[in-house]
């Protein structure tokens, strides 16, 4: 693991709470479309159970950015984590 001074964690932390933040416009997801059906289809895990929802076309775009965002944010708060976990491991000054 790579030894970064403090303030270098703090401020890649305050850098990951502001992208988190800009993201945070977003839906759990996977969008598809469906050849033997018109449409599109949002599918969700409810309870171990696959939910699916329907999507009109006109929000498609909406939805693909609200899914990828949930996405990002996923992967940024998994970078956070570590951050965080860095600075709880600095010496108390």
């Amino acid at each position: 693991m790579k030894k970064h001074p403090p303030q270098t964690l703090a401020s890649r932390q305050e850098q990951l709470q502001r992208q988190i933040t800009a993201a945070f416009h977003l839906l759990q997801g996977s969008l598809h479309k469906n050849p033997s059906q018109r449409g599109y289809h949002l599918t969700i895990k409810v309870k171990q159970k696959t939910v699916t929802k329907y999507v009109r076309k006109d929000l498609v775009p909406m939805v693909r950015l609200m899914t990828g965002n949930h996405l990002k944010v996923r992967k940024l708060l998994a970078k956070l984590s570590g951050v965080n976990w860095r600075l709880l491991q600095l010496p108390d000054e």
